[in-house]
């Protein structure tokens, strides 16, 4: 009797590019669609593309969001670890108040770098390190918190109204060149590759991604759970300091509402480049992707003739979008 053998079905898609995609890892998928869909809308956006042929256009658009950049890189680690910090953009802001005190009482430029990087990371890591982990307050709360006082604060510094601050130093951190690349390129490229490096190749990036995974377990397992949520709270502040720094260079003026919105900028930005909500699942490279994503959008709307005030809309809804798909992704 001759055996009957069943037809084998066909394994994958027939496409060895689709069949390659669908092997990796979940979030490193995610990040190459969305870097294809990133492409596509790049390609497909001929005003922009015409744009983009002009270097000085290229290096005004990435110096200008470099900031934000620099903002989302210190906004993932927070999330990496589960939380948010909804007072990046304050703490943007509040800098430039700090500066605008320090150089009235005649501070030399790199003593007053120096004090605000250190400011700004001590309410990270300080203020919310300690609400959240020894008085165990919601990060929501507190972070919403600071979100309203420091722009308060900001306010009586600077008795309502915006102050001119003259500092050599931040004019060349923001309008200077490194062998001809903008200068806020250069500070978010290499802060890029120092968060990138702490992330991904030291025991304390890989007890982010541990205790974002199972804070409880991490526990267990003897891992400084509340040193962690201390730490990436401290870096999250200290690169909106940094960004703080780059955004008073730019407008050469503390403003009572300096960086006010960002803050949601940046978080959208992380979510859309695949660093999960839940934490533990997450990278440095989907932010970058993130922000790249948003910038492109933006100029094409706006090349399109949208209006200034409806690109805001249309970002609330791609961070509704990026929600949507982390959620998506946990069920």
């Amino acid at each position: 009797m001759t055996a009957v053998t069943a037809p084998v079905e066909p394994s994958g898609s027939g496409s060895p590019l689709l069949d390659r995609v669908r092997a990796l890892p979940p979030t490193l998928r995610q990040q190459t669609l969305f870097g294809l869909i990133l492409l596509a809308m790049f390609l497909g956006s001929m005003p922009f593309v015409a744009q983009m042929r002009d270097a000085d256009f290229l290096m005004l658009q990435l110096a200008t969001y470099s900031a934000v950049l620099v903002m989302a890189l210190g906004q993932t680690f927070v999330v990496l670890q589960v939380g948010f910090d909804l007072s990046t953009g304050a703490v943007q802001g509040f800098t430039g108040g700090l500066v605008y005190l320090l150089v009235g009482h005649g501070f030399t430029d790199g003593l007053m770098i120096v004090v605000c990087l250190l400011a700004a990371t001590a309410i990270g890591a300080v203020v919310h390190g300690l609400l959240i982990t020894r008085a165990r307050m919601n990060y929501f709360i507190v972070t919403l918190a600071t979100y309203t006082i420091l722009p308060s604060l900001l306010r009586v510094i600077l008795d309502g109204a915006s102050k001119p601050v003259h500092s050599p130093a931040l004019d060349t951190l923001a309008n200077g060149e490194v062998l001809g690349i903008r200068t806020p390129i250069v500070v978010a490229a290499v802060v890029f590759a120092l968060l990138w490096v702490v992330l991904n190749r030291t025991v304390f990036g890989r007890n982010v991604y541990a205790v974002g995974s199972n804070r409880e377990a991490a526990r267990l397992a003897g891992l400084p759970v509340t040193a962690i949520t201390m730490a990436c709270y401290g870096i999250c502040s200290l690169c909106a300091g940094v960004a703080g720094l780059l955004l008073l260079g730019n407008l050469g003026a503390a403003d009572p509402s300096a960086g006010l919105g960002n803050e949601f900028f940046a978080l959208t930005a992380v979510l859309l480049g695949g660093t999960r909500f839940s934490g533990g699942q997450g990278s440095l490279f989907g932010t970058l992707l993130g922000i790249l994503f948003l910038v492109v959008l933006a100029n094409i709307l706006l090349l399109s003739g949208m209006p200034q005030f409806w690109i805001g809309a249309v970002q609330g809804v791609v961070l509704l979008v990026a929600v949507g798909i982390d959620r998506a992704r946990r069920d």
